[in-house]
């Protein structure tokens, strides 16, 4: 039954290539929403029957100089949850997808195949035994996401979608070298080169520090493909590298490396978080957002071992349920506004509650009271509060920093709609909004469920977890705070958004009087300006673009140079005549 929840996917996706001209789009979507729901289903039934782990094709693969590749897909307690959300979130795009199409649309059947291929390449990567059959999914993922950014129409003319290819395979280039380097590396502490070579690439897939451009390309595109290249793409293979890599070689990082590794991830994390302030377009604050919280996944697998047993992993499915739902909830307001652009919005259109879809994954992505990402943090404060203090405090101040961005985004999709105007009418589409809508819904009420029950967390999946992240380690379960604080501190919550939001809604309102004298505010851009050297860091485009003129300089030069003997047999015969001679000493 695994392999068969493995592979519908990709049947799924050829059928939809070989019937896209004959059968409308939105039929095609029917099926591959199917297909991965039917999968995930599959996934759970073969986890209750026959337990973990779940072991699929256990057999070797490549041999190369006693180095041994074996074709071993397993889904553990971590990895399977991964891979139940990976296809839950790809359905819940293929929804969101079909909804933004017309009804009678047709020719669309490809991208959806492309999709599929893609989410079934991406469930590989997460339940690869060997990591370096991970390479070959991530290699693949970045050229299928490509020609999905491509053949989606939506970046007519931009190099963006090549950039993700060969960001993508370089970053896979650089895990393959880590991987057949620390075949040969003795027994002892890791060379440092190595360590580096490691967690570049699992950068690069993140979007951290200074890859951020990688990411921010991906988000780039319509959200509602963004939710397959972002959280169910390969940064989520990035992230899953560097866990890997901190649960099996850890111990064997001196402190010197781990303490790089950890100013490094809180650097990315305040970069992030800054340029997320300066952004006017929901979809590049998204790709901020994005690699941002990932930072923070990053940071708390660095920090201690506790933390990487039982809150990294509920890092990282929360950030993958947020990054989903935001995902949607944009996707919701580009349909009915044809643009991301806050500064474009129009105040008829429907997109109140996709705010308020947009709150909650906010609040459980940075640590809100009442969500799961509160508990998470909690957890962290209580290791690391006397060790390491700071590392909750760049938490913290990147949480709040990525707040303050969506509050000034929050505070314009629910700005006052003008009296005696009317809703626009939504888009008429291939499935209603209320089913389309009620995707986000359930990933948003899981971020509030767990937040408030986290006994459901640590009974039936973070204890069994222990064994797989933790060698010989018995750990105490931390606090649970209880509901009647946490409702106190979701009400604090709750009035710190609230009052600058409705603040903002009367300064709009005032505006509108000739008699406003202004305000005195600092604005979040000004901040983001003041602070634009973190953002740099993370994302070093003058940089970069200087090291690209350098080469494409040099490349001119070469050519010039090339040119001097372009069609001049003379200096071909030179040239063979000066060989003949050095053989003839030889």
């Amino acid at each position: 039954m695994e392999i068969v929840a493995l592979i519908l996917p990709l049947l799924a996706g050829i059928t939809a290539w070989s019937i896209d001209r004959v059968v409308p789009t939105r039929q095609i979507g029917f099926l591959a929403i199917g297909s991965l729901l039917i999968s995930a289903l599959m996934l759970v039934i073969s986890a209750v029957v026959n337990g973990m782990p779940l072991e699929l094709l256990p057999f070797d693969w490549m041999r190369i100089d006693g180095f041994v590749t074996s074709l071993s897909l397993r889904f553990d307690a971590f990895t399977w949850v991964v891979g139940v959300m990976l296809l839950l979130g790809s359905a819940a795009g293929m929804i969101g997808l079909i909804h933004s199409l017309p009804y009678q649309l047709r020719n669309y059947g490809r991208l959806l195949a492309l999709l599929l291929f893609h989410v079934t390449i991406i469930l590989v990567g997460v339940a690869a035994q060997d990591a370096t059959l991970r390479v070959f999914a991530w290699g693949l993922a970045a050229m299928f996401g490509g020609v999905i950014m491509r053949l989606s129409g939506a970046l007519p003319g931009s190099d963006t979608p090549l950039i993700s290819i060969v960001g993508g395979i370089a970053g896979a280039i650089l895990l393959l070298v880590a991987i057949m380097w620390r075949e040969y590396v003795p027994v002892g502490p890791l060379p440092g080169a190595l360590i580096v070579c490691w967690s570049l690439a699992a950068f690069l897939g993140m979007g951290l520090a200074p890859f951020h451009g990688y990411v921010a390309g991906m988000s780039s595109a319509p959200a509602i493909l963004a939710i397959f290249l972002v959280p169910l793409g390969i940064p989520l293979l990035g992230a899953l590298t560097f866990i890997d890599m901190m649960a099996t070689q850890g111990p064997l990082i001196s402190e010197f490396w781990r303490t790089v590794l950890i100013i490094a991830a809180i650097v990315s994390a305040l970069g992030t978080a800054v340029g997320a302030i300066g952004s006017t377009r929901l979809r590049s604050l998204y790709g901020w957002h994005s690699s941002s919280v990932l930072a923070v996944v990053v940071l708390a697998a660095v920090s201690d071992l506790q933390i990487l047993a039982y809150g990294v992993p509920v890092l990282l499915v929360t950030a993958m349920f947020s990054l989903c739902v935001i995902a949607l909830g944009i996707a919701v307001i580009e349909t009915r506004n044809y643009t991301d652009d806050l500064l474009k919005l129009r105040p008829r259109a429907r997109i109140g509650f996709a705010g308020v879809l947009l709150f909650i994954a906010v609040a459980a992505s940075i640590g809100l009271p009442g969500t799961v990402g509160f508990i998470t943090r909690w957890w962290m404060a209580e290791v690391l509060m006397i060790e390491a203090p700071w590392i909750i405090i760049a938490v913290l101040i990147s949480g709040s920093v990525i707040g303050l961005a969506w509050a000034g985004a929050l505070s314009t999709i629910w700005r006052r709609i003008p009296k005696g105007t009317q809703p626009d009418m939504p888009v008429i589409s291939a499935i209603p909004s209320a089913i389309a809508m009620l995707s986000p819904v359930l990933f948003a009420a899981v971020l509030l469920i767990t937040g408030f029950v986290p006994q459901l967390l640590w009974r039936f999946w973070l204890i069994p977890l222990q064994d797989r992240m933790v060698y010989d380690s018995v750990l105490t379960p931390p606090s649970m705070p209880g509901v009647a604080l946490q409702l106190m501190l979701t009400g604090i919550s709750v009035l710190l958004v609230a009052v600058p939001v409705y603040a903002s809604r009367l300064r709009q309102r005032d505006i509108a009087n000739p008699n406003d004298v202004g305000s005195t505010s600092v604005p979040p851009v000004a901040t983001a300006e003041s602070l634009s050297f973190l953002s740099g860091i993370v994302s070093p485009n003058r940089l970069l673009a200087g090291i690209w003129d350098s080469l494409i300089r040099f490349g001119n030069a070469v050519q010039w140079v090339l040119r001097l003997g372009e069609e001049r047999y003379y200096v071909a015969g030179l040239v063979l005549g000066l060989i003949v001679v050095v053989l003839l000493l030889i």
